[in-house]
């Protein structure tokens, strides 16, 4: 049993009890509203999930990273709800965004921290703002290395509970034996020591599965695994095919698949070369659990990639000596409020 394994119930228990009205709140009232939700790192996928679902229930609503949230001008803002995702509310993009949106539009801002404490500078400002909408849903317990896997089962448990009220996430503490499908696309199978050599891969995904697709394709870069390229079924058939058909022996694809792409999912197999490697990724609902189930299993494959590359899941290797804490500090506060936001 991978190392994911050790947190997931402990996660999920406290995120099965935690109290999430307040939250609910805040994202259903005035649903009519557009909703502009940001979050650096790992938690960039979870402000993705949140669009989608906030898309699902009927709104209008996009994640970014800070830099491109902080292009956006105070008019912009002021025309939306804000939401700011951030573990600890301590890095310089979360307390930089928290700062500015409390500025511009103090009645439309909430953020949605993991832990509390002085440390949490972003719930810091919410306070000193006198607004309630500092939300802390506390999950302890796990350890966080330089690739974030804890968080974003944090966020994903939370967010499936508000939008998908009396889901039981417990279901989901105990691991698949088969999580993930290796084969080839003739059928064959393959396993983790068949991937060795592959140094690309090409995501498809369509509903549920985007912010998962996104996720993984963070964990690979950031460990040094393989590049990846993130596309949904259809925009493949445009053209991303053809990178698969002259890179058989070093690429490969995975597949997410919810009940709405088991059609097209099998459709595009039919075009594609009997030897082309295929990860199989596939949850059994037609609802926002199932993005907490397949990333739960995508998690499961990166252990597996990572094990027999010999890669550390958590804190990979740095042939380059770049202090890997260092690049999160570049400056670019001074910058935007020396050019201000993109305006025509």
């Amino acid at each position: 049993m991978s190392e994911q394994s050790t947190p997931l119930q402990g996660i999920l228990s406290q995120v099965s009890s935690a109290d999430l009205g307040p939250v609910r709140d805040f994202l259903f009232r005035n649903p009519s509203d557009p909703l502009l939700a940001t979050g650096s790192g790992g938690c960039d996928t979870v402000s993705d999930f949140l669009a989608l679902l906030y898309g699902a229930r009927g709104g209008v609503a996009t994640g970014v990273t800070p830099y491109t949230f902080n292009s956006y001008s105070d008019a912009a803002l002021r025309t939306a709800k804000l939401l700011i995702f951030s573990k600890g509310g301590h890095n310089n993009d979360a307390v930089f965004s928290t700062r500015r949106c409390l500025e511009v539009n103090p009645g439309g801002t909430a953020g949605l921290f993991l832990s509390d404490g002085d440390h949490n500078k972003a719930v810091n400002l919410f306070r000193k703002a006198g607004s309630g909408n500092g939300f802390v849903v506390p999950v302890r317990g796990y350890h966080e290395g330089f690739v974030s896997s804890g968080t974003a089962l944090s966020y994903f448990s939370i967010l499936v509970r508000i939008f998908q009220p009396g889901v039981d996430l417990m279901k989901y503490a105990t691991l698949s034996e088969t999580p993930f499908t290796l084969t080839r696309n003739d059928g064959s199978t393959l396993t983790p020591e068949d991937l060795k050599d592959v140094r690309s891969y090409v995501f498809l995904h369509g509903s549920w599965g985007r912010p998962v697709a996104k996720n993984l394709e963070g964990k690979l870069v950031e460990t040094g695994l393989a590049a990846a390229c993130v596309c949904d079924y259809r925009n493949y058939c445009h053209g991303r095919f053809i990178f698969t058909s002259q890179h058989l022996e070093d690429s490969a694809i995975v597949l997410f698949i919810s009940p709405r792409e088991r059609d097209i999912a099998r459709r595009t197999r039919e075009y594609l070369p009997a030897s082309a490697k295929l990860i199989i990724i596939e949850a059994a609902e037609d609802a926002p659990e199932a993005s907490l189930d397949m990333l739960i299993r995508a998690g499961e494959f990166y252990h597996s990639l990572c094990s027999v590359l010999g890669a550390n899941p958590t804190s990979p290797a740095n042939p380059g000596k770049i202090d890997k804490r260092k690049p999160i500090w570049v400056p670019f506060m001074a910058t935007l409020k020396d050019q201000g936001p993109l305006s025509l």
